[in-house]
């Protein structure tokens, strides 16, 4: 081979090289670009725990810099959720039952895990908060209620895979919760077991959404219609039941229901759902926003169905979202009841708003999750309520989250 020739093919292989390493080096230098400047996520949802923080100071004087790096960088790795949603997609293709944190069976189901065993010391933190409110309300002369909605995954546990256990846990958890609660002031609802009661496995499961982990219209107008028999209002059973018959469904078909289980694991179950609406036709409602000094008149359409000129529907956008609850108060002057209720509430008490607006004259809504600006504590919000119920409305799998919100916000 003539020196010529060597030389053009060295320049040949240097020119190559160039296009390979080149490349590379851009595309390694824009991943390390966008992990540093996208932010840091503090949860994964599909996954349900908490993503690692950044390492501190601290740590390298500790020594666990390196390892806390290596956790924190493949927690917040650029597009790492779109590689994980991915592989859930392979999962479900592969006929997996568990797919990320969930399990998918027949018929489209998609179905939560069940909680950890609550410690006896978490158990008497949370009692110790409602029974501190429970106190306060009492001796402002108003009824407590706690009132424990029925989860899906409790109402549904026949639908899970033979192989799944810490079935009972929900079962455990609150009925050790309810006998830390001083039931002297606090009247204790256990819904779950009424529902299981009035209806079967397989008239449960029209209840609830496939896709998503709240039950649906219908299933909240059951619901609603076991709590208000179990409360005391003076009426009788004829009266709530005559009550009840002026009630309609409609089934909004027009566009689909996107159900938050499906899509934490980017759609992958093709089901098409649809929002029921529950609803007692011509009533005179008025809807306020407080911060507890002064009131601001809105309108219904601000607060209730708000994704109605959207392609979907989610399940807040169908109902009513946490964050219009801030303080949220309706009044009926055409109400079943003259009593008012102050209620506490988390998503499940979305497709009931306006049953409890039928039913008492005056509601207000509290959702501890979306009250950051509120500049009142639960004490104040109780003591500066006229209502004449207080009542603590959380579902019967995660009321220990929420008691953890209003912890985190101060109880006094």
């Amino acid at each position: 081979m003539t020196a010529d020739s060597k030389n053009r093919l060295g320049a040949y292989k240097n020119k190559r090289e160039k296009y390979i390493v080149v490349p590379f080096l851009i595309i390694i230098f824009g991943f390390f670009m966008l992990n540093i400047i996208m932010p840091d996520k503090t949860v994964s949802v599909s996954e349900n725990r908490t993503l690692e923080k950044k390492p501190t100071i601290q740590d390298i004087k500790n020594g666990t810099f390196a390892s806390k790096f290596d956790k924190y960088y493949s927690d917040h790795f650029v597009f790492r959720d779109k590689i994980l949603r991915t592989d859930r997609m392979f999962e479900a293709l592969l006929g997996k039952s568990e797919v990320g944190n969930y399990y998918l069976t027949k018929d489209n189901w998609i179905l939560g895990k069940f909680p950890k065993i609550l410690t006896n010391s978490k158990l008497e933190e949370y009692a110790g908060a409602i029974n501190e409110l429970a106190n306060i309300s009492h001796d402002a002369g108003k009824d407590v209620y706690f009132t424990l909605t029925p989860h899906k995954t409790n109402m549904l546990k026949h639908l899970y895979p033979k192989f799944v256990d810490n079935k009972e846990s929900i079962d455990i958890n609150k009925q050790s919760f309810a006998s830390h609660l001083n039931q002297n002031n606090i009247t204790v609802l256990d819904l779950d077991e009424d529902m299981e009661n009035k209806f079967s496995s397989k008239e449960r499961e029209r209840l609830y959404f496939k896709t998503d982990h709240h039950w649906n219209g219908t299933g909240a107008f059951e619901g609603f219609k076991l709590m208000a028999d179990k409360m005391e209002l003076g009426l009788t059973d004829k009266q709530l039941t005559a009550h009840f018959n002026k009630y309609k469904t409609v089934k909004c078909e027009e566009k689909n229901f996107i159900g938050r289980y499906n899509s934490n694991i980017n759609m992958i179950v093709n089901e098409k759902e649809y929002p029921e609406f529950v609803y007692m036709e011509n009533q005179p409602y008025e809807y306020f926003h407080s911060d507890g000094k002064t009131e601001t008149k809105i309108k219904e359409e601000d607060i209730f169905a708000i994704s109605r000129d959207k392609k979907e529907w989610s399940y807040g956008g169908a109902y009513i979202d946490g964050d219009k609850c801030n303080i949220l108060k309706i009044r009926n002057k055409n109400a079943l009841t003259d009593k008012k209720i102050l209620v506490f509430r988390d998503s499940y008490e979305a497709p009931t708003t306006l049953m409890f607006a039928d039913l008492f004259s005056e509601v207000e809504i509290v959702d501890p999750r979306n009250i950051q600006n509120i500049d009142m504590s639960y004490k104040e919000m109780i003591e500066n309520s006229d209502a004449d119920i207080v009542m603590f409305m959380y579902n019967s799998s995660g009321f220990d989250d929420m008691i953890d919100a209003m912890i985190d916000k101060g109880i006094k």
